[in-house]
């Protein structure tokens, strides 16, 4: 099954981005879209392998209505094969509450 690099989040639960074995190598960018109308997003982007997390973004803002965008200088590029890594998630308001974010990864 091919990988979704497409993603709409609208909840606080962690979500994988790409699963370890979607193969998705040589990522030219991923998009951060806050697509909600009031709230401002606080945005965990990370790696994991089993118990371990390493984070791209940690408790970054992106205002409402703004966009932000990564490149391989931004450490996106990992190891995604069955052995490597998954790409994962997680975002609030700062308060706890679900703010919407579209997530487009360009492979």
């Amino acid at each position: 099954m091919a990988a979704t690099l497409q993603h709409n989040i609208t909840t606080t639960l962690t979500k994988n981005l790409l699963e370890a074995g979607d193969k998705v190598s040589d990522i030219k960018s991923i998009t951060l879209a806050n697509v909600d109308s009031s709230n401002d997003a606080e945005v965990d982007l990370f790696l994991n392998r089993g118990d371990d997390n390493f984070y791209i973004l940690k408790n970054v803002s992106i205002p409402n209505k703004n966009t932000l965008v990564l490149y391989p200088e931004d450490g996106i590029t990992f190891n995604n094969s069955s052995s490597g890594f998954s790409l994962r998630i997680k975002v609030d308001n700062g308060s706890g509450a679900a703010t919407a974010v579209d997530v487009i990864i360009k492979s």
